[in-house]
């Protein structure tokens, strides 16, 4: 799964052009983020991995998105969008980590304890961990159900969100992803040594975060298929020959 997650965007015929594009978006949105045009690139970005998720719930797993087929506009809204479904969990994390860390370092501020204080630090810390790990494996159910629906309430649906979450299947793609992220962060940080290493990195990242939404996508189709007995998205006609050629995508995880 790790191998074919990676090799997905070296696909086609056109894969380098793809990639250097996709790198390209990337280095200009952080080079000019301070801007509003080159910020937007990140939500283009973002959007195109979303396609790239639509895609493998789909069941096509070697046909990558080609810049050239895409509307940019909408691509970038559909990224936009997404930020829809990522913020409010966001805001929620803090609010759970922060309201009962808050509430004990107001009161250990006003019986000037210190040890109250350093409760409340600590509590506030660990909250907020259990919070991220915890979103961790949420928010790629919350995305590919996003994606699903194309319908941000949609990445708020806790039935389903309840369902996929804890199977078995799914928490293994997350497990993956998260280990493809690793490999990621490795082969980024030795790359920033050199000038020309530090060049790549932003190509790589695109390789990687692609890597990382096709295994969500994989691993939320399986499960999705297991608990509900269809796949999420009905499969196209390009999507049946991609898994006659290369198989059943479950058997991988």
């Amino acid at each position: 799964m790790i191998e074919a997650s990676i090799r997905y965007q070296t696909q086609g015929d056109e894969w380098l052009k793809r990639v250097l594009i996709g790198g390209g978006l990337i280095c200009a949105g952080l080079l000019f983020g301070i801007f509003i045009l080159p910020l937007a690139l990140f939500f283009t970005v973002n959007g195109y991995m979303l396609e790239v998720l639509r895609r493998v719930l789909r069941g096509e797993t070697t046909n990558p998105p080609e810049w050239g087929e895409l509307a940019l506009v909408e691509t970038t809204i559909d990224g936009l969008r997404h930020l829809a479904v990522v913020l409010p969990y966001g805001f929620a994390a803090l609010l759970i980590a922060g309201l009962p860390a808050g509430l004990l370092l107001l009161i250990g501020a006003i019986a000037e304890s210190g040890a109250l204080v350093f409760l409340g630090v600590a509590v506030g810390a660990l909250l907020y961990l259990v919070v991220v790990l915890a979103l961790a494996f949420v928010m790629p159910v919350a995305t590919a159900n996003f994606v699903r629906k194309d319908s941000i309430a949609a990445g708020f649906d806790f039935g389903v969100l309840r369902t996929i979450t804890p199977n078995r299947t799914m928490l293994k793609a997350v497990l993956i992803a998260f280990a493809v992220n690793v490999i990621m962060s490795v082969i980024v940080n030795v790359l920033g040594f050199t000038i020309v290493g530090l060049l790549a990195v932003p190509f790589v990242q695109f390789v990687f975060q692609s890597a990382i939404f096709y295994i969500w996508a994989d691993g939320f189709a399986d499960a999705y298929e297991a608990e509900y007995g269809e796949p999420p998205i009905t499969p196209t006609a390009a999507s049946e020959s991609d898994t006659g050629a290369s198989g059943s995508t479950g058997e991988a995880i």
